[in-house]
């Protein structure tokens, strides 16, 4: 079984708003209707999970239910961390419908609002071949590894990449994987494949683009403004 699951708990501390980023419109809809419509036009999702704020549940529960009618919807609370709420939303999978080995997650972050379908099928595609698949973007620009405000070493430019959501794996290998860690380990993860990468396990690459771009800043909330438009047009 496949499941999708949208991570949208967060609480946007680096977005000055009183309201949650993902709840924002753009373009005459909330960011977080973006994903969550692509991912509705893919069959072969058992269950779409909405990972919601637990201040913020009831609203954008209903805030989805309004824009999409979709059976396969599920809402839950999610945690104070990403990876928290992420854990969530796989006990959640775990607990109400079991998980086999071949069961796989396919996660997204709700502020990546234009993900393609194709990627997310390519995605799962890949996670066919392998125990993890992230998308990640080929990096345009020379990244340097400081310490004390000093450059140590420069990236290899060709060898590096920006990695991106969506992120598939096995869930059971995700949640044996993630039992291995320390708690200093658990601590330091911003994202999915740092389970496996941690655990010495490969992660594929799917190659990203451009669009799917991340709504931290204000200025990215401009530049989805205008991919918005020209999507909608």
């Amino acid at each position: 079984m496949i499941y999708g699951i949208i991570l949208a708990g967060g609480s946007s501390q680096r977005f000055r708003r009183d309201t949650p980023k993902q709840f924002i419109d753009l373009a005459g809809k909330p960011i977080l209707l973006w994903s969550i419509s692509t991912f509705s036009k893919i069959r072969d999702f058992r269950k779409l999970i909405i990972v919601l704020p637990e201040r913020w549940f009831e609203f954008g529960k209903k805030i989805v239910l309004s824009h999409l009618e979709d059976e396969r919807l599920e809402f839950v609370v999610g945690g104070s961390t990403r990876t928290e709420s992420l854990l969530k939303g796989l006990m959640f999978v775990k607990e109400n419908y079991g998980v086999q080995d071949d069961d796989v997650a396919v996660t997204h972050d709700a502020a990546r609002p234009f993900v393609k379908c194709e990627d997310i099928v390519s995605s799962i595609k890949m996670c066919e071949k392998s125990s993890a698949a992230t998308l990640a973007l080929p990096a345009t620009e020379t990244v340097a590894i400081c310490e004390k405000d000093m450059i140590v070493s420069l990236t290899d430019r060709k060898r590096t990449f920006i990695v991106q959501t969506p992120q598939t794996f096995k869930i059971k290998t995700f949640l044996e994987l993630f039992e291995r860690l320390t708690e200093v380990q658990r601590a330091s993860l911003t994202d999915a494949t740092g389970v496996f990468v941690m655990n010495n396990v490969p992660v594929s690459i799917v190659e990203g683009g451009p669009r799917n771009v991340k709504v931290t800043t204000e200025l990215d909330l401009l530049i989805a403004e205008v991919i918005a438009r020209t999507l909608s047009e």
